[in-house]
């Protein structure tokens, strides 16, 4: 399988290394976002020395083979004399939440002698300090420390402020990096490194053994001005002994990770080769984009980072198409997507009758950060926004109101239905009942505003969002219905509905604005009508819309709609599922697994690109990948519907 980018290490936005190239030597290894992390890495082979990681000078040992499943990727070298397997995952499990926010990943080696005859072979890892700053050089300082039963060595600034940054292409400034395994040391030709070493004299036979790699960031978020640490901090006293841990646990871990790609895998065997393949592509990236922690209040916040968008922390337009995967194996972590919104929304200065868009800037949560005023923005007052009492210091234009309205009350519904868990909207039903009044005052006829595809720009009497209205509105009817009140919303909704229908339609599909003669657009969000059988649109909508699809279906997918060539994935197979024969999703699959095939840009798996040349139009590591789990959910949702 072939990627523009292999994933290594992937934890959270500040550590997350991945590779550029097809063979592992070929290219330094970089942060997601480019910024230089350099990994190296060498087998000595009776005095000959071979690198095997990152660029550099001299010999290499031959890649043989690359495999990337979910959760692990696996490289083989050889030569005449030794093979060498070496094999990066980090624990993302979903069945245990401080596991999956411990910041701790392995790298696993195999090595082979294949001419029986004995060998001194030994191995050499290198860490360069760049880990530790943000691009410009600082001062580091070094020193081993004990992890449990092992060592390991340490390195980080010398002066340290956690969370003194924030921002989009960044990485932190701040924290302190870990490597464990081999014999230890601080190497580089200027002492430079990290250096990790195993021998093998007068070698036969095979061996296996390994390193872990590790980053204690101290403190993760800052949330209304309390910094909080990652939620792992609960399990382990230190990052020493989270270390120790994960040495003790190795093969435990492993395990458990397996299974949960069998578990992937499996769920997306009904759609197709290439659709196990682009979820294969997507799951670390998906959850490297977020940081895990709980807040004063003992609630978990699962907060995305907008990675090569805007750097917002929590954005709820990236959220929503983030879901579905986290609907299918953790809903818990949806809710705990929501809660930060639902506390800004709370805060004095956000006076607006609609929902917020994030609450600020990775990793600074102090409020909302989209929208301010220019001269706001660039200054460091926007870290205390959730001070101000004052409205007037966001602009309006830049809003999404009827977006984030409608997401809202899409998501609190989902992650109830998923559950039955109904504190949320207990806790939160006056903002619920806020921002569904709302939409039903903004009715279907829109006005010209932002929505999540502003790639073209603001967009009037837009019809795929009046659909999300529409399906906000009958997500709040049922959460009435669900906490025992009275109300008349889902008759609303089924009216908006009907002259939506109406207005609309041409050709039997819906047009991409109400009186864009001609035009279309993928309409995802009438996904909702179909998993929560509101029965609001007539089926023979999907259909055409559908048909539609096809027909304008190009070399790397379907555009987003009329106005432009590029599409955005998450959308596509979300359009994908209103085709009730299950074609377009492979179809879709397939033309997807083609663009990561032939593009030439060497990046994460990018939401945005081109569909009639494999370029890229940017965002990259970004959440919204968990979208491509929306057919497995609409499976899993029918699959027990059945049973029911």
């Amino acid at each position: 399988m072939r990627l523009p980018a292999y994933p290594l290490i992937t934890v959270d936005p500040f550590f997350s290394i991945w590779s550029r190239s097809e063979n592992l030597y070929d290219a330094p290894t970089t942060l997601w976002c480019g910024i230089p992390k350099r990994l190296t890495g060498f087998v000595t082979v009776d005095g000959k020395k071979f690198r095997f990681l990152g660029k550099g000078k001299g010999a290499v040992i031959e890649q043989k083979d690359l495999v990337v499943t979910p959760y692990v990727t696996e490289y083989t070298f050889s030569n005449a004399a030794v093979s060498l397997n070496v094999r990066f995952w980090t624990p993302l499990t979903f069945a245990d939440l401080h596991i999956l926010s411990t910041p701790c990943s392995f790298i696993d080696y195999k090595l082979t002698v294949l001419d029986s005859t004995p060998h001194d072979v030994s191995l050499t890892l290198c860490v360069h300090e760049e880990f530790c700053y943000d691009r410009r050089a600082k001062q580091v300082e070094k020193k081993l420390v004990a992890a449990g039963d092992t060592t390991a060595a340490r390195m980080g600034r010398t002066d340290q402020k956690p969370l003194s940054k924030s921002g989009d292409g960044v990485s932190a400034d701040w924290g302190y990096f870990y490597l464990e395994g081999g014999r230890l040391s601080f190497g580089g030709s200027k002492g430079t490194a990290l250096t990790s070493a195993f021998s093998f004299p007068e070698f036969t036979g095979s061996v296996t053994f390994g390193n872990i790699l590790a980053y204690d960031d101290i403190d993760s978020i800052l949330y209304f001005d309390t910094p909080l640490k990652a939620l792992w901090h609960e399990r382990f006293e230190t990052i020493e002994a989270a270390i120790a841990y994960c040495r003790e646990n190795h093969d435990m871990l492993l395990v458990k990770m397996q299974q949960q790609e069998d578990l992937l895998l499996s769920d997306a065997a009904a759609f197709g080769g290439a659709y196990q393949a682009i979820l294969t592509a997507a799951a670390r990236q998906v959850l490297a984009a977020h940081k895990l922690v709980r807040n004063k209040q003992g609630e978990l916040l699962y907060l995305s980072k907008e990675c090569h968008s805007n750097g917002c922390v929590n954005t709820v337009d990236v959220s929503y198409p983030a879901i579905p995967m986290f609907l299918v194996y953790k809903p818990e972590l949806v809710k705990a997507m929501l809660t930060g919104i639902f506390a800004f929304a709370r805060l004095p200065v956000w006076q607006a009758d609609f929902a917020p868009h994030d609450i600020g800037t990775y990793p600074i949560a102090n409020g909302q950060a989209y929208a301010l005023k220019d001269e706001l923005f660039r200054r460091a007052s926007k870290k205390n926004v959730y001070k101000s009492r004052d409205f007037s210091i966001y602009q309006k234009k830049n809003q999404m109101p009827v977006e984030e309205c409608g997401n809202m009350l899409i998501m609190a519904y989902a992650y109830y239905c998923r559950t039955g868990d109904d504190m949320q909207l207990l806790e939160n039903f006056d903002l619920l009942e806020k921002w569904a009044a709302f939409l039903k005052k903004t009715g279907v006829v829109l006005e010209n505003q932002l929505c999540t595809d502003d790639f073209a720009g603001h967009s009037e009497k837009n019809v795929n969002l009046a659909i999300k209205a529409v399906m906000g509105i009958a997500c709040f009817a049922k959460i009435c219905e669900a906490l025992g009140k009275s109300q008349n919303d889902m008759q609303v909704a089924k009216d908006y509905a009907q002259k939506l229908s109406a207005l609309a339609k041409e050709n039997g599909y819906f047009r991409f604005n109400l009186d864009g003669a001609g035009s279309w657009s993928l309409k995802y969000n009438l996904i909702w009508d179909i998993l929560f059988e509101f029965n609001l649109f007539d089926k023979a909508l999907y259909r055409a819309e559908s048909e539609q699809y096809k027909a304008q279906l190009n070399r790397y997918g379907v555009p987003l709609d009329s106005r432009a060539d590029f599409t955005k994935s998450d959308w596509m197979l979300w359009a994908a599922c209103l085709d009730d024969t299950g074609e377009n999703i492979e179809r879709f699959s397939k033309c997807i697994v083609r663009f990561l095939a032939e593009t030439d840009d060497r990046n994460c798996f990018t939401d945005w690109f081109e569909t009639k040349e494999p370029k890229e139009r940017g965002m990259d590591h970004r959440s919204v990948q968990a979208g491509l789990w929306m057919p497995v959910l609409k499976a899993k949702i029918s699959e027990k519907r059945r049973e029911a």
